[in-house]
């Protein structure tokens, strides 16, 4: 059976059009065991919510409160929030025989849907050098590994053939969402914790500022920007620990170093603290370590080639997710760890 499922997703930007898009059809992709037509919304022939599930979508609220304290709440409904979308029609071969029921694996296709429309994003940023056009929302959410669309969406799905419904949402074909909405919920920190980090100065260290740069583009599924962000926090660590100990030495300490060899974990979460302080990083904390290490490898590759290795692009989505989150916590726990020497 041949499937197509029918995305639209929504944008509160409007695309950079001119008039040569009303004779342009968009873009077709090809991938290994599915294709996609990305296609943007045409004003003058369309409507912006084409098909009954997009106008339930357009009248569609999401309120939310907090609960237990004073104060207001955040409210919006679809249609005064979006302007513009962008539909994009995956069609794939699925096998099955007859009466078999069928297995629809729902987040595979959203991901794929996702990954279609920013194709199209992506180059309307880079090309047209509008920074202001938003790609697509997601977040992947720690807690439980889960990945969110932040954007209004809709999606139908049919058989490819005869064009007729599949009932895979609970026995209809079509499904929809406001997006999801992040917590306003920030957690809480001590006065104590606060004060020891203002007296540190104006400005929190850079180390800091930087780890927590990685995890919003962690979680924003922004990796590449992430693995900068995070060895930068460990190198910034580290140079600020050289310095601390070697005071006027320590542009001769580092030169040193440098001839020395070897990774750059080893030279500075190893010989150099070793040096300096009688610790090692590789033998208190193994594990962190080695995937500083890995890690590294990555931050090299993506400043000399522009593109992770073969072994992390290779992981599936999920998997490259969970394994740059592990090299946020390695870092943060290097990152720790020498800046209490």
């Amino acid at each position: 059976m041949r499937i197509a499922a029918v995305m639209q997703f929504y944008f509160d930007a409007v695309l950079p059009r001119d008039p040569s898009w009303a004779s342009w059809g968009g873009v077709s992709l090809q991938a290994d065991g599915f294709s996609a037509d990305v296609r943007p919304w045409d004003p003058a022939s369309q409507a912006l919510f084409p098909n009954e599930i997009d106008r339930s979508l357009a009248g569609a609220a999401l309120s939310i409160a907090p609960f237990g304290v004073a104060g207001g709440a955040i409210s919006r409904r679809i249609a005064d929030t979006v302007v513009d979308r962008i539909q994009v029609i995956l069609r794939w071969e699925h096998e099955s025989a007859v009466g078999d029921t069928l297995h629809f694996d729902f987040e595979r296709t959203q991901d794929r849907g996702v990954d279609a429309a920013n194709v199209l994003v992506e180059h309307l940023r880079s090309a047209g050098r509008v920074a202001w056009m938003p790609r697509l929302k997601r977040a992947w959410r720690p807690e439980d590994g889960r990945f969110y669309l932040l954007s209004p969406w809709t999606v139908s799905v049919f058989d490819a053939d005869t064009g007729s419904g599949l009932p895979v949402f609970a026995g209809v074909n079509g499904h929809l969402s406001t997006g999801a909405v992040r917590s306003p919920g920030t957690g809480a920190i001590p006065v104590d914790g606060l004060e020891a980090s203002l007296k540190r100065g104006a400005e929190p260290a850079l180390h800091d500022v930087l780890l927590v740069d990685a995890e919003t583009a962690v979680q924003s599924l922004s990796l590449r920007e992430a693995i900068l962000s995070m060895a930068s926090a460990c190198e910034t660590a580290a140079h600020t620990y050289v310095a601390a100990m070697t005071g006027a030495a320590a542009k001769t300490y580092e030169k040193n170093l440098e001839k020395s060899g070897g990774s750059f974990a080893v030279k500075y979460y190893e010989r150099a603290t070793a040096d300096l302080s009688s610790r090692s990083f590789r033998h208190e904390d193994p594990s962190a370590f080695a995937m500083i290490e890995e890690m590294y490898r990555e931050r090299n590759r993506l400043m000399h080639g522009g593109r992770v290795t073969g072994r992390l692009a290779d992981l599936d989505s999920r998997e490259r997710q969970r394994t740059v989150y592990g090299f946020l916590g390695a870092a943060g726990r290097a990152v720790d760890w020498i800046t209490a020497l």
